[in-house]
């Protein structure tokens, strides 16, 4: 199989699945890892690929967003591991608000299944809503407001007002991209709003991002570091990144490293 035709189903593969991985493709092409991880820089170099661990996912323009769908089958482990320790820094009868994403969907998981473990929960997704309903020790308020399909958040002014009636004591945020030079971002420009409204109702506001987000830079900005007090994430960022945390002392969490702050 020549170069072009090699990526050209490369290219195809992340036109419909938005994401690939380096070691399936090389099996299902019949080339090694090392090719494959060439071409994809060729693709990431014309702008049609974005390179992850593992794999890359399609280089859509800043407000491509990826489906739920497809995120919560990204990086499962990482985001698994990610839950985990957010589940760890809640404590017995605390508020606590979940943000939409698919490693929140994952602590809304690893929630549900906990035991004795009291809490208060504020979400804007009707699915960590419906997930976190299934636990009789939990106590489930899900905002009102504009459903957006495929994403099942909740948006608009009924959400804005209603979280403007709550003061909780920790948010669990997402976000699409997590970069030293733009801060937190996100794609859509509605959950945007919603993201400041959670931020404004927390005392403590935790960033939930595996390492798929880093430097990455979405198309709205939701804030910059000096607003985000944690970062738990599943690999150690690169030096900018590391440095703008330190700058603003925003303690960083490393799953299966401990806190690195």
């Amino acid at each position: 199989m020549n170069i072009a035709k090699r990526r050209s189903i490369i290219a195809q593969r992340l036109e419909a699945d938005h994401t690939v991985n380096v070691v399936q493709l090389a099996k299902e092409i019949g080339v090694s890892t090392m090719t494959v991880r060439r071409d994809l820089a060729e693709l990431e170099r014309q702008g049609f690929a974005r390179r992850i661990h593992g794999g890359a996912v399609h280089g859509g323009r800043r407000s491509f967003e990826p489906t739920l769908t497809q995120r919560v089958t990204t990086n499962v482990e990482g985001k698994k591991r990610i839950a985990e320790a957010a589940v760890s820094m809640c404590n017995q009868d605390e508020s606590i608000a979940i943000d939409v994403g698919s490693t929140t969907l994952f602590l809304a998981e690893a929630l549900r299944d906990t035991q004795d473990l009291r809490l208060i929960l504020l979400t804007p997704s009707i699915l960590i809503g419906q997930i976190l309903a299934d636990n009789p020790s939990l106590s489930v308020l899900v905002t009102g407001g504009m459903v957006r399909r495929r994403e099942y958040s909740l948006t608009g002014d009924l959400t804005i007002a209603s979280l403007r009636e709550f003061h909780v004591d920790r948010l669990f945020l997402g976000v699409a991209g997590i970069s030293s030079e733009t801060g937190l971002t996100e794609f859509n420009m509605e959950d945007t709003t919603v993201k400041k409204a959670l931020i404004r109702s927390a005392a403590e506001v935790v960033v939930l991002a595996d390492s798929e987000k880093f430097g990455v830079t979405a198309l709205c900005r939701v804030c910059s570091f000096s607003a985000v007090d944690a970062v738990i994430t599943d690999r150690t960022p690169p030096p900018p990144l590391l440095r703008a945390l330190e700058k603003y002392n925003t303690r960083l969490i490393v799953t299966g490293q401990g806190d690195s702050s």
